[in-house]
């Protein structure tokens, strides 16, 4: 974030509050979950080298990691670094995550801790590219980005009369809340009665 413009003392502590490290440690830790360590390691390695000491803005942290994403063909993302991050830092709050089991639809949609002063500043098109790790069945699966406000999954999907259950945000690494339907719900309740341990 910018800071400028800024006369009160009290509008600048505003930006930097609890919350504000809370996201951004929570942001660095789904950015490292959905890159691999090692990567997220030299990316940051050569930020801090090239800025060591001097100035640095947000664009250049991204620069650096969507340099080292260039440099390797394993991890492929949907857009630049930048444009994932900036759908995180340019917005407050982040999104729950609900995903329908029975249908495979998965949406986001604001959630805010408080009510927002003025909701006018609210538009339902907010959207952020999400990084959803899951898990089906015991097995955790490959990525999947939630880049609109809904989007359908279709390996997602489980019925009432299987054993199949869906598990989002596995490890808790990305910066948002989960809900399921009904379905996704009593599957999940079923799993933990039948085995409290289970993932």
């Amino acid at each position: 974030m910018k800071v400028e413009n800024f006369t009160e003392t009290s509008e600048i502590n505003e930006l930097f509050d609890l919350f504000t490290y809370n996201k951004g440690a929570s942001m660095t830790r789904m950015l490292s979950s959905f890159l691999n360590e090692n990567l997220f390691i030299s990316a940051l390695k050569s930020y801090l080298e090239t800025f060591s000491y001097s100035n640095a803005e947000q664009d250049d942290l991204w620069r650096h990691f969507q340099m080292a994403i260039d440099d390797q063909s394993k991890i492929v993302l949907p857009t630049t670094v930048k444009s994932i991050m900036d759908s995180w830092t340019y917005q407050s709050g982040f999104p729950i995550i609900t995903l329908n089991v029975s249908t495979g639809v998965m949406k986001q949609e604001p959630f805010y801790l408080e009510k927002v002063k003025n909701q006018t500043l609210l538009t339902h098109n907010d959207t952020w590219i999400v990084p959803i790790l899951w898990m089906k069945n015991g097995t955790t699966q490959s990525l999947v980005w939630l880049d609109k406000s809904s989007k359908l999954f279709p390996e997602m999907q489980v019925s009432d009369s299987d054993h199949d259950w869906v598990i989002l945000n596995l490890n808790m690494s990305g910066y948002y809340r989960v809900n399921y339907d009904k379905l996704g719900w009593k599957k999940l309740n079923q799993l933990l009665e039948k085995d409290p341990k289970s993932s």
